[in-house]
């Protein structure tokens, strides 16, 4: 009897754990769409353990039709583009002996070569001159893709790095400017205008200025534009109700005509268990909400690699004595290599029992625990489509990359949560549009966290957490079967020969 080859995807993730889960989580899906997909996930190979021990928990399809392939390192890593790079090294390697094998059995199954590629876009293209079809996989909503990406017509969201680019390019020698001073030269007040976004000025694209940082984003920004430019076809990692418009305007947002599939987040459910596994954040949650009951505790947590930089430290511990003077309790997840908080501080505010301050944090166990009144977080898309999944509102302290779209998508679109602009530093402690006084002096932050945490406790607030479960149950019906994020996989599996 003749057997059928299973059709062998690859899958090539970007360096980093936040964007290896949502990865992992998407060819999950893909899998158990399709049961005639094998997928073989390239990865990172120093941090392989870590998507290895995820796909452990995800369904049987995945784990029998997904495989982990950890990349060979010979260079030395000092920073996520040294990644980048070693797997730009050792993925040609790799796929041409994948290419060249007719076919190889896995779990039972006989797998055929591989016909497609989908990379992650942060990678810039490892993938790429290889001889095979390669789709774009945007780890978050259209609307950030378009800021970074989107031509003239569609707000040009990516002048600013791209000018950078032009301008580092050209310099004299002999008179070369850092990154960081070509950057203050060329940013401008210009208002920028995306499809399904209210307008903001060009400099409140990056609300928080480490100028550590970006030297490593204007190279990126370089690798990420080729990829764009090669760009066909391309998943993104939101829903298509959540965003009609920047999903529409995505294909003709860019270089060139785009094909778009809004196939969902790739968030893990809710769980449906009510006894999640204890520790001490959740014993801390229990005993806050049998003391003041619901939505009594403010969860904050900037993820493992942004924090609020040093000169915002009496910024952040002012945010901090106001949660707890307002009556809530605290829990600050400090898992970012970055964060720093005085000792003393953090043993003035654990004194009596009414905040916390853990290394690590169970996330999805805190945001589904009914003590949990807002997340403060940097807005990335992980924590964001968690938090929105879950039903719980926000308070947004964003950075860079895809968060300030991602905050104004969940504040201004939908009201599901607030912004803190009085912590803004370096050129975007200007004014916001059209004309809101950013001031950023310790008084300015405390009288915003007043109001915005007085508000919560209100009828704005009640309204908040009523949008959020609204928007959240859309979102887990697109990704269920039917749903819109459901029938765009659907759609980009036969498109790829599923």
């Amino acid at each position: 009897m003749t057997v059928t080859p299973l059709k062998h995807i690859v899958f090539v993730t970007g360096p980093i754990w936040t964007h290896v889960r949502p990865g992992v989580k998407f060819c999950a899906r893909l899998a158990e769409k399709f049961p005639n997909a094998y997928i073989s996930i390239y990865t990172f190979g120093p941090t392989s353990g870590q998507p290895t021990t995820y796909l452990a928990t995800l369904s049987e399809a995945a784990r029998s039709r997904v495989r982990i392939v950890p990349s060979m390192v010979d260079i030395p890593i000092a920073s996520p583009l040294d990644m980048i790079f070693s797997m730009d090294k050792s993925f040609k390697s790799w796929i041409t002996e994948q290419v060249a094998v007719s076919s190889f059995e896995a779990n039972g199954n006989v797998v055929a070569p591989p016909s497609w590629i989908i990379e992650d876009h942060i990678n810039g293209g490892c993938s790429l001159g290889n001889g095979l079809p390669v789709v774009s996989w945007w780890v978050a909503p259209a609307a950030s893709m378009i800021q970074h990406f989107g031509n003239p017509e569609h707000g040009h969201g990516g002048r600013l790095f791209d000018k950078i680019l032009d301008e580092l390019a050209n310099q004299e020698p002999g008179s070369e400017k850092s990154t960081v001073e070509v950057f203050h030269e060329v940013l401008s007040d210009r208002v920028v205008c995306i499809p399904g976004l209210p307008p903001y000025y060009e400099y409140e694209q990056i609300p928080q200025m480490n100028p550590d940082f970006m030297p490593l984003t204007v190279q990126l920004h370089k690798r990420w534009n080729v990829m764009r430019d090669q760009m066909e076809i391309a998943v993104l990692s939101c829903n298509l109700e959540m965003e009609p418009i920047a999903v529409q305007a995505c294909a003709t947002a860019f270089t060139k005509p785009v094909r778009v599939f809004e196939v969902g987040p790739a968030a893990d459910l809710p769980s449906t268990t009510l006894a999640p596994q204890s520790d001490a954040t959740i014993d801390f949650l229990d005993k806050s909400y049998s003391e003041l009951g619901p939505h009594s505790v403010v969860y904050i947590a900037f993820g493992t690699m942004f924090f609020p930089l040093p000169q915002s430290a009496q910024h952040l511990e002012i945010i901090l004595e106001e949660i707890i003077a307002s009556g809530f309790r605290l829990v600050f997840s400090l898992s970012s290599e970055q964060a720093a908080l005085s000792e003393k501080f953090m043993q003035e505010m654990t004194h009596e029992g009414k905040a916390i301050f853990p290394k690590w944090t169970q996330q999805l166990q805190v945001l589904e625990h009914p003590a949990t009144h807002y997340f403060m977080s940097h807005g990335g898309w992980n924590s964001t489509s968690e938090a929105i999944m879950r039903g719980v509102p926000m308070i947004f302290w964003p950075f860079a990359g895809d968060q300030p779209t991602n905050t104004m998508q969940v504040t201004s679109q939908h009201d599901c949560g607030f912004e803190l602009r009085q912590v803004r530093t370096g050129p975007a402690k200007r004014p916001a549009y059209p004309n809101v006084a950013v001031i950023g002096t310790e008084e300015a932050v405390r009288d915003e966290i007043k109001d915005i945490l007085e508000m919560s406790k209100g009828s704005r607030g009640r309204q908040q957490r009523a949008n959020m479960r609204a928007l959240g149950q859309v979102m887990r019906d697109s990704i269920a079967k039917g749903g819109s994020g459901d029938v765009a996989l659907g759609e980009f599996g036969k498109l790829i020969g599923l």
